[in-house]
């Protein structure tokens, strides 16, 4: 904490003390009925939070096999597909033409060969040729490689193809994964099988997930590993969303207080401590775990915390522990 923000903090605490002297330090104010607990260290499992992005376990991105102008495009994003539909067709007069001339010389060359006016050498040369003009009339039809649906179109009428440049992303919709890069202090306590808890925010779901795989090779400019966790989310989910993974990652000592006993006002957090009165205390709070409310700093183990009162608490106010 710096200066300006102790400083600021000290002021904020002034002023929540004194309004709160005024309301209830009186010879009238009545005593509040209080429940307590001694702050102790306590062990707790140590998480660290990976963000990441979801991702279709299956997908595939497909291209064409040759160089032609694309003529139709058959689907959008967002359609749902069955393997070997057509996604699109490309120009094929050229290649078609190719395959004529071919399968001409294929056939008069199959001819010279039984009446021995051919070499066998001569025959397989043509032959290779007819063939590979064949699959080139084949690939100007771009299919669908699985069911699913189209996650992306990255084309229009009128492109050229070439082999390799991306025309369609193609995913399952059903089963999905969150992509994270863990630290590499954290890779070796990260292993395939463990349970991982996942939040997605956009759906406020939280999933229990598994890691699935690690990779063996690190990102050398990250200085983290690639983990890939398999989710299983009750609401559906969309590639790209944004997620949080919660890896356990072994044991630490914290203190920890419920969340009734953890007070906000604005952006100061506070918690009362019972010494026959209430006592407001500023603390920094870290997470919410299972095991609670973790305290930073601002409280000392063997502290009496206030966690629940039957009526409303200020600085200074009367206590009587049920």
């Amino acid at each position: 904490m710096n200066t300006r923000t102790f400083v600021i903090s000290l002021a904020a605490l002034a002023v929540l003390s004194g309004c709160s002297r005024h309301e209830g330090a009186g010879p009238q104010a009545p005593v509040v009925d209080v429940q307590t607990m001694v702050a102790q260290l306590q062990r707790a499992p140590d998480t660290y939070e990976a963000v990441g992005t979801v991702r279709s376990k299956l997908t595939a991105t497909v291209s064409a096999k040759v160089m032609a102008s694309i003529q139709h495009i058959r689907v959008k994003a967002g359609d749902s597909i069955r393997a070997g539909e057509e996604l699109a067709s490309l120009d094929d007069r050229d290649m078609r033409a190719e395959y004529e001339r071919a399968k001409a010389d294929f056939l008069r060359y199959k001819a010279l060969l039984e009446n021995q006016a051919a070499t066998p050498a001569e025959f397989e040369a043509v032959q290779s040729r007819y063939r590979v003009a064949e699959a080139n009339v084949s690939y100007t039809r771009i299919t669908a490689p699985f069911d699913g649906v189209v996650g992306q179109k990255l084309c229009e009428v009128g492109d050229l193809t070439a082999p390799g440049k991306p025309l369609f992303v193609v995913e399952q919709p059903t089963d999905f994964q969150l992509d994270v890069q863990v630290p590499e202090r954290l890779a070796g306590t990260v292993a395939v099988g463990h349970d991982v808890r996942v939040a997605i925010d956009a759906t406020a779901d939280n999933c229990p997930g598994t890691v699935a795989e690690v990779d063996p090779v690190g990102d050398p400019s990250l200085r983290s590993f690639l983990v890939k966790i398999d989710l299983r989310c009750s609401k559906p989910l969309k590639s790209g969303m944004f997620g949080r993974a919660q890896f356990d990652v072994g044991q630490r000592s914290g203190l920890f207080l419920p969340k009734p006993a953890v007070h906000e006002r604005g952006q100061l957090t506070f918690v009362f401590v019972a010494d026959g009165h209430a006592r407001l205390r500023l603390v920094k709070a870290g997470n919410e775990t299972p095991a609670g409310v973790e305290i930073l700093s601002g409280l000392q183990p063997g502290e009496r915390v206030i966690t629940n009162a039957n009526g409303e608490l200020s600085d200074g106010s009367v206590t009587q522990e049920k």
